[in-house]
Order: C-alpha cells, then structure tokens, then sequence
C-alpha cells in the first residue's frame, strides 16, 4: 500500500528536489544567507531533506561539478564571487548523513560516467546502497566540460556523442560488477565452515573501447540496484536515457516542448525493449510562492531589473555549461547560432527563453520574468500549473529546483504542499517498497 486511494492514483504526480549547486554554498545573494547556517556541514542538507520527506517528495538529486569555471572572459572571477558551481564539495560523501536522517526518500548524488573508474564507482555505491536499505539513486552525468577534463589528465573532453557511449559502457561495466556475485552466493552456513559459495562469485573479464576491469566486485552482493536518474536532451542523450534511465531529468519550454519531450523518451525505452512505463521523466521547474497575483507582477519586475545589474553572474554559467565565452558577444545584438561539445541541451533550452531573433538582454529578461522552467505565482496558480501540465503532458511529474537553505525549502513546501495533498497530485504516504517502488506506484 503507498497510503492512496484508487481512486486518486491516475491524476497524482511524482515530485522531487534538485538541488543545482550541489553540495556547494546554499543561498549566496538572498536574504536567508544572513541566517548564518553552514553549508560545508551535513545539519543542513539533513533539515532539507527531513522537510522533503515530510512533504512527500519521491527524491533528492545533489548535482555535481569537478571544476572552479573560469570560461566567462577568462577568468574565474565571477564564479567565486557569485560562488557559482564553485567551492563544491563531493556529494558521495554527504549521502550517509542523508540516509541517517530519512527512511523514504531517494537520495540521488551525481556519478560522472566521464571520469569515475567503473570499479571505484560500483564499490561505492553498492557500499552506500547497503546503508540505504532501498534509498538510494545515481544520476549518471556526461561531463562536458574541458575544465574539468584538464583535471583529470585531459586536454579537453571527447566529442559530445562519443561521452554517451563510453557512459553505455560504464553503466554496463558497472551492473555487471554488481551481478558478479549470482543469487545465494552468500551461505554464511556457520556449521561448514563457508561464507559464500565460489562457483556463484565470477569475474566479469570487461575488455572494452573505454575500460578494462576484471572483477569481481568484492563488496556485499546488492538484494537491489540503485535506481539510475539521468539527463539526456540532445538525440544520442535521450536515447541514453530511454536505455537505461529510472528517471529522466527534463527541461522543456511549454506543454508541447514538455509532451514531446516524454514521448520521445518513452519511445527510445521502448526501442531498447524496456516497459516506457518504468521511466518517469520529471521536468524542472523553479518555483516561487507569492501571495497575490500583484506581489508576482512586482517580483517579476524587481527581477528584471535584477537581470540587468546581474548580467555577468547569469552569462558565467551559461558559458560554464556551453564552454562557450558569452563574454563576446554583443548584448544587444541578435545571439547568433551557436553549437556545443558540451552540453547542449542546457544551450538549446537558453537560447529559446525568448522568440528567434531575440538579443542576448531579451533572452536573460525572459528568463527573469518567469520563462521556462521558473515560475511566479500563487499557491492556486502554482498547484493550477502543476494539475494542469501534468494533465496534459501525461505524467509523470515535477522536480523542484532551488538552494536547500530553510527560507527557500520552507518557501515553496509549507505553502504549496497542502494544496497539492488537497487536490490529489501528491502522495500523503510511502509504502515499504523502497525507492524504486515508490516510483513505481503510480
């Protein structure tokens, strides 16, 4: 049982936190940073997702980065003024104190397929997913940036599609390290003497384009795989994603961009022979609480004018993400068409916030007003946008983005959670499946 009625399970949504700076400084340039708690200590993120479970919520997702950018101009001056993708810390580490301060909630840290031996990362996570007993996710990520490839004994990252195909390969590598122990190797039969039977443990022998491993694995065999979170927007990325992916991490402008969006996911699942059913794609959305529809239009504006004292913090990490220097070009010319090695969903998705043609000022003014995945609006309005979309879109779901600092989590939750209870869209219970499970139920 997952607490619901019949009868409220086809209109109710999934709903998830991602958190964008990882676990990096939580509310730099708003006014609960004046509250003075710790973001490089765990009580934080332990109060976040506490408030998440309470809520409902069905996941967490920390994102990751592996770099202090400095493409915007050259230099990293804006990113550790603004502490824009930089410091950070590794989000595998945070997980334990997730997992000691939840029961239900997914816990989702970042896994760079790019960069993450697949042996170092299968140990970890069947470590952690031991620990969770059922909690725990990896968003497995592409990285795209050459910055961070600079770190890592590279001079730049490979070419965009040649990531997702060593990703397959990680992936691959990594389940198959996880399946190296077969069902009842483990017999602990105190009476013979034998642990684990060793005819079931096997290496993988993995000769590959990317990786060599052996195996096996010498952890604890896994009584259940971590569920796989990904973001794949270009057409080898969705694929991936249709592929392998539990959950799919979508931006998308409009309920047509959002229904095609899924569509095509759940058309590569079915592609790769899996149910398109087992893939819940969750668009992003940031959402802010207000209490009339007044107060919107003059935050709205207020963060217009915001846009244009702000430029550099916002083209900082556009050029971050794109590895392209926004710095260049002209504010108030046309963008011009730009393609990318690194991640180019994120360029697609930033370049449409305005209509074709539109200078680079009227695309950040767009984005400030509430375009694509922000939104401004009342409780009634939020919850209206929320029914209404997910409706229309087919499911299966939102994820909330946004620090985790107290003032931004209790913003949007403790106001908009009772409403969303109200009209059936939210769970009001966890059944003891565990986080796939949860997924799973409606």
């Amino acid at each position: 049982m997952n607490g619901q009625s019949s009868s409220t399970l086809k209109p109710m949504l999934h709903f998830g936190w991602f958190v964008g700076h990882g676990f990096g400084v939580q509310g730099w340039g708003t006014p609960g940073y004046a509250l003075g708690y710790d973001w490089k200590k765990p009580a934080l993120y332990q109060e976040a997702v506490r408030a998440f479970e309470r809520s409902g919520l069905d996941l967490f997702i920390i994102e990751d980065s592996l770099t202090v950018p400095d493409t915007y101009g050259g230099t990293a001056e804006v990113s550790l003024a603004h502490a824009s993708f930089a410091p950070k810390h590794d989000p595998l580490a945070l997980v334990p104190y997730l997992l000691s301060a939840t029961e239900h909630l997914g816990i989702v840290p970042t896994v760079s397929a790019s960069f993450y031996p697949p042996f170092t990362a299968a140990r970890l996570l069947a470590t952690l997913q031991h620990f969770s007993e059922g909690q725990l996710g990896w968003n497995v990520v592409t990285s795209g940036s050459d910055l961070a490839a600079q770190n890592y004994g590279l001079d730049q990252q490979i070419e965009h599609d040649l990531r997702y195909e060593k990703a397959e390969e990680f992936v691959d590598v990594v389940r198959r390290l996880w399946r190296s122990w077969e069902p009842g190797a483990v017999l602990e039969d105190v009476a013979a003497g034998v642990f684990a039977d060793h005819t079931k443990v096997h290496p993988i022998n993995h000769e590959g384009d990317f990786f060599k491993v052996r195996g096996p694995l010498n952890t604890a065999p896994l009584p259940e795989e971590p569920v796989l979170v990904q973001a794949g927007a270009s057409p080898r990325g969705k694929a991936f994603a249709g592929g392998h992916a539990d959950v799919a991490i979508a931006l998308a402008r409009g309920v047509d961009g959002m229904k095609a969006y899924r569509d095509s996911i759940r058309a590569e699942a079915a592609k790769a022979g899996r149910n398109p059913d087992d893939v819940k794609v969750l668009f992003v959305l940031k959402p802010t609480v207000v209490g009339s529809t007044a107060e919107a239009e003059e935050l709205r504006a207020q963060r217009r004018e915001l846009t244009q004292r702000d430029i550099d913090s916002q083209l900082n990490s556009i050029s971050y993400l794109s590895v392209i220097d926004f710095k260049r070009f002209d504010l108030d010319a046309p963008l011009p068409e730009l393609s990318t090695n690194s991640n180019q969903g994120t360029l697609e998705h930033f370049a449409k916030a305005a209509p074709p043609g539109s200078t680079l000022r009227q695309i950040l003014q767009a984005r400030s007003g509430g375009a694509g995945d922000s939104i401004i609006g009342t409780v009634g309005e939020i919850a209206d946008y929320l029914e209404e979309t997910g409706a229309a879109v087919g499911g299966d779901g939102f994820l909330f983005s946004g620090f985790v600092d107290p003032v931004t989590v209790h913003s949007v939750l403790d106001k908009l959670t009772p409403e969303l209870r109200r009209r059936g869209l939210l769970r009001t219970s966890y059944g003891n499946g565990g986080f796939r499970q949860n997924l799973l139920d409606f």
